[in-house]
This record gives structure tokens, C-alpha cells and sequence, in this order.
């Protein structure tokens, strides 16, 4: 069966990696033809706006999917003209604006730190974080007006700063019937808004938190009729979660779950897409993810429960090259194994 993913950055290579496991002939359709994903299937280095190619590739996969929430929405269209593409419009509507997305999640009763919508031209607050509403990701577009005094020349949305105690991230799967399965919680550890690393399951978590967080994607899930993978980024403020962002595909906190975990974010967004049982999200142990930001180390960790990825992509100031994954038994044993690793990360 072939299968089309639009993007082929490293989600699209991990993407397109767990489709060949499943007996899967992954297309990737890509404008860079440097991209990193490219040498995992078949591809489709054209631009968004060639519909041709667009159209030929659509008519050539039985089904798509992206990797990435910044997609042209036209592009998906096009492509949802000749095959399905999941998870959807109406997952790409809200995400694609944060405005929307806040307000969206606001209807389900998800909690999140008070924001209102800024023009171009409006007088700024003085304390705050401003964000563009639209095409930032990785700490680009956002501002803490603390520090500067940006002049934004678009909508920008101006969120309270918050004095959190960690950032968290909640995963869930759902399936074309309706099944769902959730991940564990994940500790994330961010750096000028990127993540370099993570803490699998997050520790010291209360059950009414957990429960809450699964509960919150389950409502975002069921509310989109959703098909495929979705994260959702989490505050812990005083003993309370605050919602920050909806990621809806594979994500960077999940990278763990390709060692660590029964069934990868990646296997079971394909399983989810073609309505196959969804795979046990059981972890397989402690684990630690440290991203690898800008250049390689010259050397890698080895041993027992070390899980090196790297993308194959070419060397960039904070450009995500690949990440460690470790596994072990307990906290303890996870956290002697990848002693001095996190310094790869900053």
C-alpha cells in the first residue's frame, strides 16, 4: 500500500521509517530536495504551489498524512481532492492560528493562561510573551517584552508570562473507528522555546493530573473527530496544568517512544490511519531524550539501553540533527546512563 506524506523533515523520515515496518511504501512530497526525509521513500521534491505534482502525487498514495502543522492549507486541499488525508482540515484550522486554537480549547473547558489578540500598531503591554499567530514554532515569532519591545508587522496573540514550575507534554492516539490510546506524561525541557530534551514518564505526576491531561486530549480528539497522533503542550502552574499549544501530528516529545515505548508515535499513527488495532503505549522503562542542536558530538554514548537517531540533515545553529534516546529500569539507573549527555543539547 503506498502512503503519502506531506513534509519530509525529520518527522516525515521517522514517518516514513515505521510505514516501511508495517509493509508500507511511504511517498514523501517535499519543496527542499535536501530535505532529510527525502532517502526514506519515494520523492517528491515539488513545490506547494505546483498543483500538478500535487495532484499527481495524490493520485499516486491511498491515503496522507503531514508532519508538520504549518502545511499550506491549499496544498491539502489539493491533495484531499483525490485521497484522504488525515488527521484533517479541521485539526490544520485550529492549529494553524493561535488565536483560534485558544479559543478553540477554551470551548472544551481546557484551561490556559489569559491572551488576547494583537494588531500591528497596538500599543504593547510591558510584561507578557507576544507570539505571531501564525507560522512560528521552535521559539521563532516570540517575544518576551520583558527583554524587547518588538514591532511586529502581523497578528500577533499577547499571552500572560507565567512562573510555572515545568513544562509538560500529553500524547494521544486516535483511530479512524474511534479508539484511542494515550502516552504517558512527558517532562519536556525547552531552551529559547526549542526542546532539547525529556523526561519519559514525567516524575512525580498526581494521578488527578494525569487523568486531567489524558482527559484534555481526549476532548480534542473526539471534539475533531481526529485521526492520527496529537500532542498537546501543558504548563504545571501551582499544582495545575495550563494548556499551551495543540500539536496535531507526530512530536518531538514522543521521539522517546521509538525506544522506550511498546508501539512508537510513529507505528500508531499509521495504525491509527488505516483503523488497524492501536499498539500498547506501555513504556518500556525509564527513559531521558536529549535532542542534538546545531552539530554532532564526534562521539556517541554506547551501551545497553543507548539509542542514538540521527537525521542526516547538514549542520545548522540550533538545527534539531538527531537525539539521544535512554532506557533503563528506574530513575536512578536512566539518569547515571545519561550523565553529561544533556550538555550535547545546549
Amino acid at each position: 500500500m503506498k502512503v503519502g506524506i506531506l513534509g519530509a523533515g525529520q518527522l516525515g523520515r521517522m514517518l516514513a521509517a515505521a510505514a516501511l515496518q508495517l509493509g508500507l511504501e511511504p511517498h514523501l512530497y517535499d519543496p527542499d530536495p535536501n530535505a532529510c526525509g527525502h532517502s526514506a521513500g519515494r520523492s517528491w521534491p515539488f513545490a506547494y504551489e505546483d498543483h500538478d505534482s500535487l495532484e499527481r502525487f495524490a493520485r499516486s498514495v491511498e491515503l496522507c498524512t503531514f508532519e508538520f502543522e504549518n502545511v499550506p492549507v491549499e496544498a491539502v486541499q489539493v491533495v484531499s481532492r483525490s485521497t484522504l488525508v488525515s488527521p484533517g482540515m479541521a485539526a490544520l484550522a485550529v492549529s494553524q492560528d493561535r488565536l483560534h486554537e485558544k479559543n478553540f480549547l477554551r470551548t472544551l473547558n481546557i484551561a490556559t493562561p489569559q491572551f488576547k489578540p494583537m494588531e500591528p500598531g497596538d500599543l504593547l503591554p510591558q510584561q507578557g510573551i507576544l507570539k505571531t499567530r501564525r507560522l512560528g514554532y521552535d521559539g521563532k515569532g516570540q517575544w518576551d517584552l520583558s527583554r524587547t519591545t518588538p514591532t511586529p508587522e502581523v497578528a500577533c496573540l499577547w499571552e500572560e508570562k507565567l512562573n510555572f514550575q515545568r513544562e509538560l507534554s500529553q500524547l494521544g492516539v486516535r483511530s479512524r473507528s474511534g479508539r484511542m490510546e494515550f502516552y504517558p506524561l512527558v517532562e519536556t525541557i525547552q531552551q529559547d522555546g526549542i526542546l532539547v530534551g525529556a523526561i519519559a514518564p514525567a516524575r512525580e505526576v498526581s494521578e488527578e493530573l494525569a487523568v486531567q491531561a489524558r482527559a484534555w486530549v481526549g476532548s480534542i480528539l473526539e471534539s475533531l473527530d481526529y485521526v492520527g497522533v496529537l500532542a498537546l503542550e501543558l504548563f504545571e502552574v501551582a499544582g495545575r496544568l495550563l494548556a499551551n499549544e495543540m500539536a496535531p501530528r507526530v512530536h518531538n516529545s514522543g521521539h522517546w517512544t521509538d525506544r522506550g515505548c511498546t508501539t512508537s508515535q510513529f507505528e500508531n499513527h499509521w495504525r491509527a490511519l488505516l483503523d488497524l488495532p492501536l499498539g500498547s503505549t506501555a513504556p518500556l522503562g525509564h527513559c531521558r531524550l536529549t535532542n542534538l542542536l546545531g552539530e554532532l558530538p564526534n562521539s556517541f554514548p554506547v551501551g545497553t539501553g543507548v539509542h542514538p537517531s540521527i537525521y542526516g540533515k547538514e549542520p545548522r545553529p540550533g538545527r534539531k540533527m538527531g537525539h539521544i534516546t535512554y532506557v533503563a529500569a528506574n530513575p536512578q539507573a536512566v539518569d547515571e546512563l545519561s550523565t553529561g549527555v544533556f550538555s550535547h543539547a545546549t
